[in-house]
């Protein structure tokens, strides 16, 4: 009898432990897909923020200023630049958005004051940003991720169209 029941308690105690174990492997695994959708999702991510992030802030710099004359396409120091205008207590300020050695750059300076592109502020690193005239009140935004995905917006300005300063743009960077 004392046999039997030293038996039983051994089955018990084995079936327990290998059940244990293959809730144990079973909670790995799940684990472990979960940290590897984490990882792709994260890279994708911080992947896709700097193109996106762009984007959204040119694009909410331009509704800020969406008035007529306040908005034009230029050039500084060779290169396509957004040139939004602010009239504050009587003096007017010009403030250019550009992109430059993959960084999106801001300078924002007194009309007349003498610019360079070196002067600006880099806001946030980008892969590759173009603006552009796409005609009837449109402009096209482009930028692209560290994978190589381009990002376009297009835009339409309320106030009916963009100013152009200098009429030998090419509407791309």
């Amino acid at each position: 009898m004392r046999h039997r029941r030293l038996q039983a308690h051994t089955i018990d105690f084995l079936f327990t432990l290998s059940l244990f174990c293959v809730f144990t492997v079973c909670a790995l695994l799940v684990v472990s897909i979960g940290v590897q959708a984490y990882r792709s999702t994260a890279a994708y991510l911080e992947g896709t923020y700097s193109a996106r992030t762009a984007l959204s802030y040119v694009t909410e710099k331009i509704r800020q200023h969406d008035a007529e004359g306040r908005t034009a396409l230029t050039q500084l120091d060779g290169r396509n630049a957004l040139l939004l205008t602010d009239e504050i207590n009587g003096s007017v300020y010009e403030t250019y958005i550009y992109s430059d050695e993959a960084w999106l750059y801001e300078l924002t300076v007194r009309q007349g004051t003498e610019i360079s592109s070196s002067m600006g502020q880099q806001i946030l690193r980008v892969d590759g940003f173009s603006i552009e005239d796409a005609g009837n009140g449109f402009l096209r935004f482009t930028a692209s991720d560290s994978q190589d995905q381009d990002y376009s917006f297009l835009l339409h300005l309320r106030s009916g169209g963009l100013h152009r300063m200098n009429s030998g743009l090419s509407g791309k960077e």
